[in-house]
Parts: C-alpha cells; structure tokens; sequence
C-alpha cells in the first residue's frame, strides 16, 4: 500500500489539468477554518496566465511529514531553512513531475490561529494568502517570466502585486472605506502607513523588495496583474 507521499507522486505525473488542482492530505492536524474554500477562492484571484503548467497546490502539514523530509533543509535568501519550520515550498517541473506548490498550513497559521483577530476574514486570509502568492511568485519566476534577479526577490514583487489584485475583488469594501475617510483622515492615514511598513521593514518582517513595491505602488500606482 503507498503512503501519501507516494500517492502524490503518482498524482504529478498524471496529465495536466486545465487549471492547478487542489490537493488536501493532512496526518493527524486539523486547520482551524476551512483552508480547503479559502485557498481556491485564492487561487481564483490569480489570472489563468501566471498559472500556466502549475499543475497542483497541495495543502498539508509539516508535523506529518516523515522524519528524513522533516529534517531536509530548502534554502531561502542565502541561509538553509529546515523543512519543519517552512511554511510554503515550490516545486519546479522536473524529473517528469509537473510544477506544484507544497504549503505547511501548520506553520503558516502557528501563532494567528488562537487570537480572536483570526475570526476576522481579511486577516486570516492574508496569512494564507501572503504564502501562497509567494509560491505562485516563484512558479511566474521559474516558468513564466523570467527576471535576471534574485528569486526571493521577484517572487515578494509579485505576491504583493496578487495580494493586491485579490483584496481588490475579495474585500471591495475597503475601498469604499478609503473614499469615505480619506477627505478627512487621508494624509494621516497614509503617514501612518508608511511607518508601519519601515518599521515591519527594518525588524526584517518584510523583504526590501516588498517594501520598494508598495513604495513604487503609492508614487506611480497600482502595477497590473492582467486579466483572465
């Protein structure tokens, strides 16, 4: 009998489907909101060509990983991460496997699941999201537009881009707040704004390519994403 690793294996040499499938195979954890909806509400965000030969995401939890694989290490900006402590991984077309996304849902929600601010929608999706548009960074990166930068930095670039994208058709809302306050609250909002992300920068909570984005973002507007 195959384990699930193994069953997964089998899964990414299987012909590939229009768009990513989603893949759930959790051992012995349970998240604490549907991660299944909220994921594919996610990756409906994303426009079909930055998806191109993404064949699956594949939602698990890294305390079920077997030791050898728990104990691996991936690098991330020139420093050697042990796979427990990861929260997302991309894997690239190779070896007659198509290209997948791999997210440590464990790791990735340690720490926001038990605050009463993760019942808030737009913050719990964030935290999905902000792992999960990386990844698809890095897939746009790899296989289609590649840049003569570093990876980390271009996949930061373009989960910021998605993150916007999506909180633009999922929370629709916000900018109706924005119009509302911003005649009377605009410039100090925006001040405000700005010192929280140099701040989140400087404690290294965001990368400096992310921190150039938004900056690029507010001086020259809103980079597209494309459309669908």
């Amino acid at each position: 009998m195959m384990d699930r690793d193994e069953q997964l294996d089998v899964s990414l040499r299987a012909e590939a489907p229009a768009c990513p499938q989603l893949i759930v195979t959790f051992s012995d954890y349970e998240p604490p909101f549907d991660v299944a909806s909220t994921t594919q509400r996610i990756l409906d965000s994303v426009p079909q060509q930055y998806l191109r030969e993404l064949f699956a995401v594949v939602l698990t939890n890294a305390s079920g990983l077997p030791r050898k694989r728990r104990n691996s290490t991936v690098k991330a900006r020139q420093r050697k991460v042990r796979l427990s402590a990861a929260r997302g991984q991309y894997h690239p077309a190779a070896k007659g496997n198509r290209a997948w996304i791999e997210i440590f849902v464990d790791n990735t929600l340690r720490e926001w699941e038990k605050g009463w601010w993760f019942r808030v929608p737009f913050l719990r999706e964030s935290t999905l999201s902000d792992v999960l548009f990386h990844e698809i960074g890095h897939h746009i990166h790899f296989a289609i537009r590649p840049e003569y930068l570093h990876k980390e930095d271009v996949a930061d670039v373009w989960k910021v881009r998605l993150q916007r994208n999506y909180n633009q058709q999922r929370f629709s809302w916000l900018r109706i707040v924005s119009r509302l306050v911003q005649p009377l609250f605009g410039q100090y909002l925006e001040r405000q704004r700005r010192k929280l992300e140099l701040a989140m920068f400087k404690r290294g909570q965001i990368s400096q390519a992310e921190y150039q984005e938004s900056v690029v973002k507010r001086r020259s507007g809103h980079p597209s994403t494309g459309r669908r």
